[in-house]
């Protein structure tokens, strides 16, 4: 996002689209209309974040995740969630634009990886589970980073696309339609505006 850019009041939590097909995706997709003067960035306080993940699927009711105490903890896990999501932004973007990824980018997802990974023991059933240790306000930002790992080393990451109003929207998307001509993060928004200034101009 361009340092000029303000920040508007964001919406309810139950009102924000999940369009991109992949949980890392929707991360990214987090600040609406990335490319427009007036940013509306949905994951604003510590709250709102815990309610996306939920919505998301990023936490589940049954993590017993710790939210952050203080004004400092949480300061903190926001300065992380707009890092991490500017990472992964940039790896699907360069992805999108057939670029080399960048190292800054990867550095950090690396980070998190490994974050991830020291978070979980081997249970008797064979699985991976996160340690009680590992249950804390990170955990959904832990599950992002193995999730954007999944995607980047799928043969689907080549369906990876921007949405084609790039005036504003920029939201990333899979592309799972069945002749992979998918345009638009969703034809009800970014697509049906498209066509009415189309509409206008002609």
């Amino acid at each position: 996002m361009p340092a000029e850019n303000r920040h508007l009041p964001p919406r309810p939590i139950a009102a924000i689209r999940l369009d991109g097909g992949r949980l890392c995706l929707d991360f990214v997709n987090t600040i609406h209309d990335r490319g427009a003067v007036e940013v509306e960035d949905y994951l604003q306080q510590p709250q709102r974040l815990a309610e996306w993940c939920a919505r998301a699927g990023a936490l589940r009711p049954d993590d017993g995740v710790r939210a952050p105490r203080t004004a400092r903890e949480r300061a903190a896990l926001m300065r992380e969630v707009e890092t991490l999501r500017r990472h992964l932004h940039a790896l699907f973007a360069a992805r999108v634009d057939d670029l080399p990824l960048p190292a800054d980018a990867l550095r950090g997802l690396d980070r998190w990886l490994h974050r991830a990974w020291e978070g979980q023991s081997l249970g008797a059933d064979g699985q991976l589970h996160w340690r009680a240790d590992a249950r804390d306000a990170r955990l959904p930002l832990k599950r992002i980073a193995l999730d954007a790992l999944d995607l980047l080393g799928d043969p689907y990451a080549s369906r990876l696309r921007r949405c084609a109003n790039t005036r504003s929207c920029g939201w990333l998307f899979l592309d799972t339609s069945k002749n992979q001509r998918r345009r638009w993060c969703a034809m009800e928004t970014c697509g049906t505006a498209e066509k009415m200034q189309r509409y206008r101009q002609g």
